[in-house]
C-alpha cells in the first residue's frame, strides 16, 4: 500500500484487469484485458514464475502448513525438526545443504539412483552428518493432523513403502515461468524464461522483463525489485526516444 501510495504520488494509474493478449512489436504498443485496450510505447512484463507442484496427495492441503517451496524464505520456520527435500538437481542440494544448518535431520528424496546435481554439491552433502540420501523414492502421500507429520515414499524399483516422520517438506523440482502470455514474440529459453540479461531488455524494442520471469541466477524480491529499478529507466529513455 505505502509502494501504490507513493507511485501514484508521481502520477502512476493502476488498472485491476485481466491481460489477455499483447501486441508486443511496433511503435505502438497494444495491451488487451477484459477491461479494454491499452497502447503504449513500452511494456515491462513482470508476470513471476511459480513453483513446480508434484501433485500427490496432501501437497495441495498443507501447502503453507508443513509444504514448502523456498528454504531461504521458509526455513527458519523448521529449526531443529526433521524435513525432507524432494528434489535431485542443484535446488535440492542446495536447500539441503542450507536446511541441514537449521533443521535436526534433513532427508533428500530423488526419484533415481543418479543424482543430476553438480558434482560438488553431492560431496558436500554427502559429507554433510544430518543429510540422508533417500534414492529411488516418490512421494505418494504426506499428511498429519492440524501440522504435517509423515511423508509416505514409494520405491520405484520394488514398489516398496516406506514412512519419513518429518514436520516438513521441501519441494525443490525448479520453478515454471508465467511467460505463455509472450511466448511467440518475446524470446525464450529452452527453459521457459524470457531471454532478457542485466538491462532487462527483450528481443523486442520498448520491451522489458523483470522478475521471477527473467533468466538469472537468483530470484529473490532484492533482485526483482532491482530489476524494477533498471526496467523502469530503459523504458523511461527508450519513451523518450520515441515520443
Amino acid at each position: 500500500d505505502t509502494m501504490r501510495r507513493q507511485a501514484e504520488g508521481f502520477g502512476a494509474e493502476f488498472c485491476l484487469a485481466t491481460v489477455t493478449g499483447l501486441e508486443a512489436d511496433g511503435d505502438i504498443r497494444t495491451v488487451h484485458t477484459d477491461k479494454g485496450d491499452f497502447t503504449c510505447f513500452g511494456i515491462l512484463i513482470a508476470t513471476g514464475a511459480h513453483p513446480r507442484r508434484i501433485g500427490f496427495p496432501g501437497e495441495d492441503d498443507f501447502r503453507g502448513r508443513g509444504v514448502a517451496y523456498c528454504a531461504t524464505c521458509d526455513g527458519a520456520f523448521f529449526r531443529g525438526m526433521r524435513v525432507a527435500v524432494v528434489g535431485g538437481g542443484d535446488t535440492a542440494f542446495e536447500d539441503a545443504l542450507y536446511l541441514a544448518d537449521l533443521a535436526a535431520e534433513v532427508y533428500l528424496v530423488h526419484r533415481r539412483e543418479q543424482f543430476r546435481a553438480q558434482q560438488y554439491l553431492v560431496d558436500r552433502a554427502a559429507h554433510t552428518e544430518n543429510i540422508h540420501f533417500v534414492k529411488n523414492a516418490v512421494p505418494v502421500e504426506i499428511g498429519g493432523g492440524m501440522d504435517l507429520s509423515f511423508l509416505r515414499l514409494q520405491n520405484t524399483a520394488t514398489g516398496a513403502e516406506e514412512t519419513l516422520e518429518v514436520e516438513g517438506v521441501f519441494v525443490a523440482i525448479g520453478y515454471q515461468p508465467n511467460t505463455a502470455l509472450v511466448a511467440g514474440q518475446v524470446t525464450l529459453d529452452s527453459a521457459g524464461y524470457v531471454a532478457a540479461g542485466e538491462d532487462t531488455k527483450t528481443n523486442l524494442q520498448g520491451v522489458f522483463a523483470a522478475g521471477d520471469l527473467r533468466q538469472k541466477p537468483l530470484r529473490q524480491v532484492v533482485t526483482a525489485a532491482a530489476d524494477g529499478a533498471v526496467a523502469a529507466m530503459q523504458a523511461h529513455v527508450a519513451c523518450m526516444h520515441q515520443e
